[in-house]
Order: C-alpha cells, then sequence, then structure tokens
C-alpha cells in the first residue's frame, strides 16, 4: 500500500459553514469600523479644542501686553474651557498662572490668589506660582500669608530670590525690621538687582540702608 493511500483528503469547507461564519465577520467589520469611527472623531475634538486653547491663548496675552486686563480675564478663561476639553491633555499651569497676573493687574486679589494655588497644585516643583502666591498676599495687605507661604515655599526653593525679597516685605509690613534686613539681604546676595526695587518699594525704602 503505498503512502498516497494513508492520507485523508481535506474537506473543503461546506455551505453550512460558509453561513455559519459570515455574521462572524460581518460583526467583526463592524466593530473595527465603529472602533476606527470612535477614535476618528475623538481625535478631531481634541484637536479642535486644543487649536481654539492656543487661539485664545495668545489673543489673551496679546491683550495683556496692551494693558487690557478686564478683556484678557474673559480670553482666558474661554481658553481654560477648551483645555479642560481636550480630555487628555487639561492641565496647563502657564495659563492659569497668566490668568492670575491678570487678575492682579485688575486687582481682583482673590481671584489672582486662587489661580495661583492652581498652579502650585499642578506644578509643584515649579517656583513662580509661589512667588506669584506670595505677591498676590502682599498686594491685597495680607503679609501674615505673605509670609507663612513665602516660609513654606522656601523649604523647597531656598535659593529663589523673589521669595526672599516677598518675605522680606511681609516682615517689613509687620514691623519685624531686623528680619526684613535679614531676608531682603538674602534676596540682594542672590540677585543685586533687588536691591533696586527695595528702593522703590514702600515697604523696605527704610531698610535698604542697612544693609550689609
Amino acid at each position: 500500500m503505498s503512502s498516497n493511500e494513508n492520507q485523508v483528503p481535506e474537506q473543503a469547507p461546506t455551505e453550512e459553514q460558509d453561513a455559519e461564519q459570515a455574521p462572524t465577520n460581518k460583526v467583526f467589520r463592524i466593530i473595527c469600523m465603529t472602533f476606527c469611527l470612535a477614535v476618528t472623531v475623538l481625535f478631531i475634538w481634541v484637536w479642535h479644542h486644543q487649536t481654539q486653547f492656543n487661539d485664545h491663548y495668545r489673543k489673551a496675552t496679546f491683550l495683556m501686553r496692551n494693558g487690557d486686563a478686564k478683556q484678557a480675564i474673559e480670553v482666558y478663561q474661554k481658553a481654560i474651557k477648551n483645555k479642560q476639553r481636550t480630555l487628555f491633555f487639561t492641565k496647563e499651569p502657564s495659563v492659569y498662572n497668566n490668568l492670575g497676573q491678570a487678575y492682579l493687574y485688575a486687582e481682583e486679589y482673590a481671584s489672582a490668589v486662587e489661580n495661583f494655588k492652581k498652579v502650585i497644585e499642578m506644578a509643584p516643583n515649579i517656583a513662580e506660582g509661589y512667588v506669584n502666591l506670595t505677591t498676590a498676599y502682599l498686594q491685597q495687605n495680607l503679609p501674615a500669608d505673605a509670609r507663612s507661604s513665602s516660609l513654606r515655599a522656601l523649604e523647597i526653593f531656598p535659593k529663589t530670590a523673589l521669595l526672599h525679597y516677598n518675605l522680606a516685605c511681609a516682615y517689613a509690613l509687620e514691623g519685624e525690621s531686623q528680619k526684613a534686613i535679614d531676608s531682603l539681604t538674602q534676596a540682594v546676595t542672590l540677585n543685586p538687582e533687588l536691591k533696586t526695587f527695595a528702593q522703590q518699594e514702600g515697604a523696605l525704602k527704610r531698610i535698604v540702608s542697612e544693609l550689609p
């Protein structure tokens, strides 16, 4: 008996098997098409709102440069709404920082503080948020809050000159002249240009001459 006689002939697919596989293939194709469509729609959604965010951000920054803080606040808020709709890329501390600056310029200090706190939540390893927060407290005439915030921030950023400077302002407003001198000395040591600013700062004018 030859080897060919032992081979089992392959069976061609029957019509019944084809009929059973057809619905399965159809469902699979529908699922794939639905998934691709969903991904496309999601991409368009994210791209649209990111583009809107960029446009509003640039417009608001332009308004701030031209001194129109009130209008800049409205446009920054629109930028934030669009950023929140980008789903996967919602955090952008710079826009909250700029919005806080606009509120400072408009003398809306409580709103400025709120936004700078958001900056710190989003970017705790960046000193700028802490500097701006303490500045907002000082402009709101809350030296105790400025002092405590500066001291906490200096534990993280001990070589940030503006934090020492704001701490000096807080101490000066609280009548702590020696502590103000010590903090201002550290600020000027880190950034000598701050001495010029101190000479124009109401709270620090009288102690600048006492710097070593």
